[in-house]
């Protein structure tokens, strides 16, 4: 689109309207069998839009606000500039081309566009030929100042969280949302940033290896609020590493342990390093953590930036968190350089073997800003830059030890075998009962069974490597042909 000279805003009734817009998302919206919705007491969204929240609550005087989460609708959101004077969009990469279709149309109409997200701070100039201002990194250094200059008739093309890097943490307004819409309605942001330099994580490429944590006392009063209000006794604090900082980390947890709520996050598996720290995590109310551990072979952690620990020791580490009775979910990226069908198998045998209550375990994806993206396009690897297909789910690259469609069906049979029956039972046990992992892993497993009878295809296995007619399998698996009646 065109520059036109942005002009002082036209104040309505003395005040000005920011509509702040979440792009439709399959990672936001909860698309699943009848049998999980249910589950789910037919939530339409899986996490409130925290980033437009917190981009809510720091908006200057004079302004209104609201929010539109477009994943809670079946139609798409029509843009319309009556009563409007900006628009805020945030988007992860997966959220990119939508977000600027919604930017693109609210420009047409003369509204100026502020884009914000993952996605526009890794690649601003991309996200400059739809928007009218892009604010890179945290909204609370950024917000402010890209809405006044605005306001002014004087805005800049680029607004840097580096700019002002000590904006603290922002509690957010949930107000302008509905907490029956959402599966997670009140996620609770204790930190940002993260200390380690992973070559696959967009964390350290937006903001290096700057670490930051929030005000005590303003965490404490957002989950007193959210008891008070919502009901609330269970909370996801949504850092990429809660623990980072130990010492900061213990003063967090000594001050949750009167607020008696449940909680789980995510952090690295250095936390088994500090007795200390593992009990005031246990006894402020941990249920859980989600490790990213990525693989247990040690040349895939090398490969991934993963220099501060030991494969060798991923057991022993382990082991020392649950005996402080906190379940672990397990973080495996699938499809590294060094990595076949076998090194991914052997990924889920030692989940299966390590006791895990679930696992994630998405395809790498090399996202923009990223080393492994500079890496894969400096090489000539990049399949695609549809970001629609930049989801976990898609392979975008050309794999080097595996065909693209390996590697999707070694995904699907990674799931269908660590949360099959058998697996599950032997994980979990008996006792101690873990009540919510069981119906999480049940919920999984029915949902996977459900899909692949709906479509009429065998559920995949790593068995299909071993066959002679493997590329038969994984085609009749991934629906690429059709299975015989």
């Amino acid at each position: 689109m065109t520059q036109t000279q942005a002009q002082p805003l036209t104040v309505s009734a003395g005040r000005r309207r920011l509509r702040l817009i979440n792009p439709r998302s399959p990672l936001s919206t909860l698309v699943m069998p009848e049998v999980i919705q249910r589950m789910t007491f037919h939530r339409r969204g899986l996490f409130m839009p925290l980033n437009l929240a917190i981009c809510a609550a720091v908006v200057p005087s004079g302004w209104d606000v609201e929010i539109i989460d477009e994943n809670l609708s079946d139609s798409p959101h029509r843009a319309d500039a009556a009563g409007v004077d900006a628009v805020g969009i945030g988007a992860m990469t997966t959220q990119a081309r939508r977000g600027y279709s919604i930017a693109d149309e609210y420009r047409h109409l003369g509204v100026p566009v502020i884009m914000g997200g993952i996605h526009p701070s890794a690649i601003p100039e991309e996200a400059l030929e739809h928007a009218t201002i892009v604010c890179r990194g945290d909204a609370e250094g950024t917000l402010p100042r890209a809405l006044n200059d605005l306001a002014a008739g004087r805005p800049s093309r680029i607004y840097d969280w580096q700019e002002c890097p000590d904006a603290p943490i922002a509690t957010p307004r949930k107000d302008l949302l509905n907490p029956a819409d959402y599966l997670i309605f009140n996620p609770i942001q204790t930190t940002r940033g993260c200390p380690h330099g992973c070559t696959f994580c967009t964390t350290p490429a937006i903001f290096g290896r700057r670490f930051r944590q929030r005000a005590i006392p303003d965490i404490v009063n957002e989950i007193r609020q959210a008891k008070e209000l919502f009901k609330s006794r269970t909370f996801i604090f949504s850092d990429d590493d809660v623990a980072g900082n130990h010492a900061w980390a213990m003063e967090l947890f000594e001050a949750l342990k009167p607020l008696k709520i449940r909680w789980a996050s995510q952090c690295d598996i250095l936390i088994s390093r500090n007795d200390r720290l593992l009990a005031a995590m246990r006894d402020s109310g941990c249920a859980g953590v989600i490790l990213g551990l990525e693989s247990p072979r040690a040349g895939t952690l090398r490969e991934a930036g993963k220099r501060y620990v030991d494969a060798g020791q991923y057991v022993q580490l382990i082991k020392k968190i649950q005996s402080y009775r906190i379940s672990i979910w397990g973080s495996f990226i699938l499809g590294f350089d060094s990595d076949d069908w076998r090194d991914c198998m052997n990924a889920v045998r030692f989940a299966q073997r390590a006791d895990l209550c679930m696992i994630c375990c998405p395809i790498l994806t090399p996202y923009p800003g990223t080393a492994v993206f500079e890496q894969y396009r400096s090489q000539g690897r990049l399949l695609t830059t549809d970001w629609d297909k930049y989801n976990g789910a898609t392979v975008v690259f050309e794999p080097k030890k595996m065909t693209v469609n390996q590697l999707r069906h070694v995904q699907m049979a990674a799931i269908n075998e660590f949360y099959s029956p058998a697996s599950t039972f032997s994980r979990l046990k008996i006792f101690p009962l873990k009540k919510n992992a069981w119906l999480a892993n049940l919920a999984i497993q029915r949902g996977l069974r459900y899909y692949y009878s709906k479509k009429n295809r065998p559920l995949p296995r790593f068995a299909d490597f071993m066959a002679p007619d493997r590329d038969r399998r994984i085609s009749k698996s991934l629906g690429l042909v059709q299975p015989c009646r």
